[in-house]
C-alpha cells in the first residue's frame, strides 16, 4: 500500500489562519462573556469559533481521506 501525502507547505498556512482564526475568536468569546456584553456578541465570536473549527475538521478528513 503507498500512502501519498500533501506536501506540508500546501497546507501550512491555511492551518495556521484557521487555528490564528480559532484563537483570537476563542479569547474574544471568553472576554465578551466575563465583561458580559450583549448577546450577539457572544454569539458571532462563538459562530466564527465553530466555523473555523470545523473548517480544520473538514480539511482533517479530507487530507486523511486522500491518504488511504
Amino acid at each position: 500500500m503507498t500512502i501519498t501525502q500533501a506536501k506540508s507547505s500546501d497546507n501550512s498556512a491555511t492551518y495556521t489562519v484557521l487555528w490564528a482564526v480559532v484563537g483570537v475568536s476563542g479569547v474574544a468569546n471568553l472576554v465578551s462573556s466575563v465583561a458580559q456584553a450583549p448577546l450577539v456578541v457572544n454569539l458571532a465570536t462563538g459562530l466564527v469559533t465553530l466555523a473555523a473549527l470545523t473548517a480544520l475538521g473538514v480539511r482533517h478528513l479530507r487530507a486523511r481521506r486522500t491518504r488511504v
